[in-house]
């Protein structure tokens, strides 16, 4: 297991020196690239800020006789993912997977990026590099698990000077479109055997619209039903927790009783299968 994700995790990635050295972004007065704080495993990510923004965040605006600092909001987020590709069908199917996504969950309920192939050529020798322009949403982190209190939604959207009508009125738009969300995952499952990464920190965003957004759309895993617990290219078993996630967004959100009859939760979330889940996300967590 050790040399497993070893070698998953020594594939060739973009260094830091490399991508601050992009040959495929021509130097623009307009635009600034910013290191996004939250890149991950799978994919370096920028935000795209405009200048003008960029000097109101850093110098300062008077409003109102009041001097303000407003922090630039990204008009796209560039995502260039770190694997680096054999040839360009290899580069398809992986765009196949934002297709399916899109496909199923339709575009109210991911991040929409427009995908496409660059040849970089920093590291001396040209090579396939997948990236993507993805939407920016803005929105509040929807943790699973920090979900333990049942008020979760009316808080989120509570202010002091917020109507306790335009509250519920919110609450219900966001569990309906939670329902949908979930619905539609089901129907992935049912129809391709697949599911989406629901598991990582800030993979799923709450809008301030009440809207639910899955903004990783480069992590989608096939459900196998057997005895084997499978991981995916980083060594994770995001299959088997994204499973657990779609049931803590049922019972703590939608606040549906869980039954265990059901097919896919009576596989997954067995007792004896998630102790074995356990025990790979920490080896997991300690090897990163």
């Amino acid at each position: 297991m050790t040399e497993t994700i070893k070698d998953i995790r020594d594939q060739a990635y973009l260094t830091e020196n490399e991508v601050l050295n992009l040959n495929f972004i021509n130097d623009s007065s307009r635009y600034i690239f910013r290191k996004y704080y939250r890149s991950g495993l799978r994919s370096h990510i920028f935000e795209i800020l405009t200048a003008q923004d960029v000097l109101k965040e850093t110098q300062g605006e008077i409003t109102e006789e009041i001097q303000l600092f407003p922090r630039a909001k990204p008009k796209k987020m560039l995502r260039i993912l770190r694997n680096r590709f054999k040839n360009k069908e290899a580069v398809f199917q992986e765009i196949k997977k934002y297709r399916l996504l899109l496909q199923f969950l339709g575009p109210e309920y991911i991040a929409q990026s427009e995908e496409f192939i660059v040849d970089y050529t920093g590291t001396g020798k040209s090579q396939i590099v997948l990236c993507g322009l993805q939407e920016y949403i803005e929105g509040e982190i929807l943790d699973p698990w920090g979900l333990g209190d049942k008020n979760f939604l009316p808080d989120l959207f509570s202010t002091p000077i917020c109507p306790e009508s335009q509250i519920k009125a919110m609450v219900e738009k966001n569990r309906k479109n939670i329902a949908i969300f979930v619905k539609r995952i089901r129907q992935m499952i049912s129809n391709t055997g697949y599911i989406p990464d629901l598991a990582g920190f800030g993979n799923l965003i709450l809008t301030p619209g009440g809207d639910l957004k899955l903004v990783d759309i480069n992590n989608i895993v096939e459900i196998k039903l057997n005895d084997s617990i499978p991981i995916d290219d980083k060594g994770y078993p995001s299959c088997d927790v994204s499973v657990e996630v779609l049931s803590i967004l049922e019972r703590e959100l939608l606040q549906k009783d869980i039954q265990m009859d059901d097919p896919l939760y009576r596989f997954f979330l067995s007792r004896e299968r998630k102790i074995k889940v356990k025990e790979l996300e920490k080896y997991f967590y300690k090897s990163l």
